[in-house]
């Protein structure tokens, strides 16, 4: 029987192992593997909403004009610190020109809010 003894301790343990989940070893549950997919496709539906919308003309003076925002239902704009300088909600439309002429010279940054994913892009005022 002592024989048999390290051959009976691994069968069970490789038994063990395919009883168990795979999330349980990859440390994973179920729930985190929904939330990476998520993710996964949010980054890709951001990354093609970065491909797909253009603000110009940079430097802005007076208006900025974005390009290719379908879909996107609220535009913000923040100053580098952070606050929020501008809302503008822009349902339904392909190209908005957005007045910037009130901002002081410098960089700020764009969001692009839609459904699915939000987009942050910089530009300059001058």
């Amino acid at each position: 029987m002592k024989k048999h003894l390290p051959a009976i301790v691994i069968s069970s343990f490789l038994a063990f192992l395919l009883l168990l989940p795979l999330s349980d070893v990859s440390g994973q549950n179920a729930g985190s593997l929904a939330v990476n997919a998520r993710s996964a496709v949010s980054d890709s539906v951001s990354h093609l909403l970065a491909e797909r919308i253009k603000i110009y003309p940079i430097p802005a003076k007076t208006d900025l004009t974005a390009d290719n925002i379908d879909g996107v239902t609220m535009i913000e704009i923040f100053d580098v610190t952070g606050n929020k300088c501008l809302q503008q909600v822009c349902d339904n439309h392909y190209q908005l020109a957005i007045s910037v002429s009130e901002l002081k010279r410098g960089m700020y940054f764009i969001r692009f809010i839609t459904p699915r994913a939000t987009l942050m892009k910089r530009f300059l005022k001058d």
